[in-house]
């Protein structure tokens, strides 16, 4: 039953995400550049796939550390702030963290999954990890 409860959480934390970004365009930019084959000792293992009904592409990662999901959307530079703004109301652990290095962002935990947000240009990027190390070792990795 936690689980199922969890991954509701999760997908409801996804769709508030989304719904704050409906209406901004997507560029064609090649998925391998966003999402490569290897970030650090983390492989993909799913993806690089476009979601049709949101225009947020995704990867999965697997690493030492654990599980990783990486989402991103373009939104343009104008949408960022606003974007990193629409938090779930029950995150827990919201601020800044030096793991996020030179990104501006926010991480949080959330349906029991340690997240990061941030912008990158015209970019919003999304991190989901199954634990706070697999998140502080992929971010240490990951060049965006």
């Amino acid at each position: 039953m936690r689980v199922v409860v969890n991954r509701r959480r999760s997908i409801a934390l996804w769709a508030g995400l989304v719904l704050a970004l409906v209406g901004c365009a997507t560029a064609g930019v090649p998925l391998d550049d966003l999402f490569p084959p290897q970030v650090g000792e983390f492989l993909r293992t799913g993806g690089p796939s476009p979601d049709p009904a949101t225009s947020v592409d995704w990867a999965i990662y697997q690493g030492p550390e654990g599980a990783v999901t990486l989402r991103i959307k373009r939104v343009g530079r104008s949408q960022i702030e606003h974007a990193l703004s629409e938090l779930p109301p029950m995150a827990t652990g919201v601020g800044y963290d030096p793991a996020l290095g030179q990104r501006e962002g926010v991480f949080f935990t959330f349906a029991s999954e340690y997240h990061a947000a941030w912008g990158n240009g015209d970019w919003v990027f999304i991190l989901s990890a199954s634990t706070e190390a697999a998140r502080a070792a992929f971010l240490a990795a990951y060049g965006f």
